[in-house]
């Protein structure tokens, strides 16, 4: 097979491309019917697809996956022609030996080239990244043979991730309407099929998010309040170790965010006169603050934490960050603590780095709990859903990046709001790394105006 067209003309002379009147599994009546699998019963097909991925992959990539099922043997003579190994993503976990999701040989930290068939919402896709990236894998390119053209390559784009496809859909049919393999009508049908069943602006996928205004809780309603005023979700993540340099940070980004994020720990000169400066510069700004200490341990313990040492936490902390590993006591002896600086609750039932550990099982056995305490006033999380009236905060917020070399996975301020549901966007690094962190700040605040999401 000499040429992309050739390609594209053996894919209906195959019957992996039908054209005619066919009720998909939505229930939807499409003009078009979209099957590659046939494609492993044609040696030639699939050695010509391994040469049209070979010339597309990046230097970089480490390990090669398909979307289970249909790309596997694709991915498989990828792995042959290029000689990059080969890794299995299960679409179900074994009951029974290993448990494995993945199965080959990697590394945490690798760069994975994923490869799909057929694209329509990407739904399958971002399945499979999520499983992936939870296994410490980094999703380096991802190459489609065919797309619908119904929205997930820009879904996949918004998130951050690197896609592109061998061909389109509507390439096809051009080509087949100019050599006269398929009439007007069937062109005619196909195209206003694309033009009228994009996946993602579909206005019943997902209805407009819009940041509540009023919540229960009085620490969480000042957030709102401050969010609004400001026409900003931001919570900036400010890791940086010296006092000098968060005092400069917030001076110049102050205005831009409704609160800010602290390891008070991490700082290498603090005093307790660096609290009081804090408090001056929240006031003076108008921003609140939130202590990422995420406690893990016992009640009594945790309270403890809270309210002694050199750091008294519980006198300054608007909020402040937990885990729910010890279980609902240790949410129960922080509500029934009778203090009068007692800062709102933000457990981390979900985090944004590869390989975490907060699994669909965990995030659930939270969840049965957790609602039950007025002092949560919402959790960290990425594709976790929440109780109405819940706030969502989202780390791994970045403009540009998807991942990192640490395992941090980013979402774009877009991706996080319209497909996440996120309230509060956290971006740290995006931010204190920047050369302007004002103009910086601009940027995103920008990003999140543009949707809307405040509402007129």
């Amino acid at each position: 097979m000499k040429n992309s067209a050739n390609f594209l003309k053996t894919l209906v002379d195959i019957e992996c491309v039908k054209f005619g009147d066919f009720t998909l599994k939505s229930g939807k009546q499409s003009p078009m019917y979209i099957d590659l699998r046939n494609i492993v019963s044609h040696p030639s097909m699939l050695t010509e697809l391994s040469y049209l991925f070979k010339d597309k992959i990046s230097n970089s990539i480490q390990r090669i996956c398909g979307v289970p099922y249909a790309a596997l043997p694709i991915a498989t003579v990828v792995s042959i022609q290029t000689g990059l190994p080969m890794i299995i993503k299960r679409k179900e976990v074994k009951k029974y030996g290993t448990k494995k999701i993945v199965e080959g040989e990697y590394n945490v930290g690798d760069k994975v080239l994923l490869i799909e068939d057929v694209i329509t919402s990407g739904e399958s896709l971002i399945e499979t990244i999520k499983e992936l990236e939870s296994e410490g894998l980094l999703i380096e390119q991802i190459i489609v043979v065919l797309d619908r053209e119904q929205g997930g390559v820009k879904r996949l784009i918004d998130k951050g991730y690197q896609v592109e496809s061998l061909f389109s859909i509507l390439s096809l049919v051009e080509l087949l309407f100019k050599e006269r393999k398929i009439d007007n009508v069937i062109y005619t049908n196909v195209l206003h099929f694309i033009q009228h069943n994009s996946i993602i602006d579909s206005p019943s996928k997902k209805p407009k998010k819009y940041l509540q205004k009023t919540h229960s809780n009085e620490t969480a309603q000042r957030l709102l309040g401050i969010a609004y005023r400001k026409k900003s979700n931001l919570i900036a993540s400010i890791d940086l170790i010296t006092t000098k340099d968060i005092i400069g940070l917030l001076n110049e980004i102050g205005n831009d965010i409704c609160a800010a994020k602290l390891h008070i720990d991490i700082i290498s000169d603090f005093t307790p006169s660096f609290i009081d400066e804090l408090l001056i510069i929240a006031k003076r700004f108008d921003f609140l603050l939130i202590e990422d200490r995420k406690f893990a341990d016992i009640g009594n313990t945790q309270l403890l934490q809270l309210s002694k040492g050199m750091y008294a936490i519980s006198s300054w902390a608007d909020m402040v960050t937990i885990h729910l590993i010890a279980g609902e006591s240790a949410l129960k002896a922080i509500q029934d603590w009778d203090s009068e600086k007692k800062p709102a609750l933000i457990p981390v039932i979900e985090m944004s780095s590869s390989g975490a550990l907060t699994d669909q099982d965990y995030i659930e056995k939270c969840k049965k709990f957790m609602y039950n305490y007025t002092d949560v006033i919402g959790v960290v999380c990425q594709t976790a859903e929440l109780n109405e009236g819940f706030l969502k905060f989202t780390p791994g917020v970045n403009l540009e990046s998807k991942n990192d070399d640490k395992g941090q996975n980013y979402n774009s301020p877009k991706y996080a709001i319209e497909e996440l549901h996120s309230d509060f966007l956290i971006i740290g690094r995006g931010i204190y790394s920047a050369n302007d962190p004002k103009n910086e700040i601009g940027k995103y605040l920008l990003a999140i105006r543009e949707l809307d999401f405040f509402g007129a």
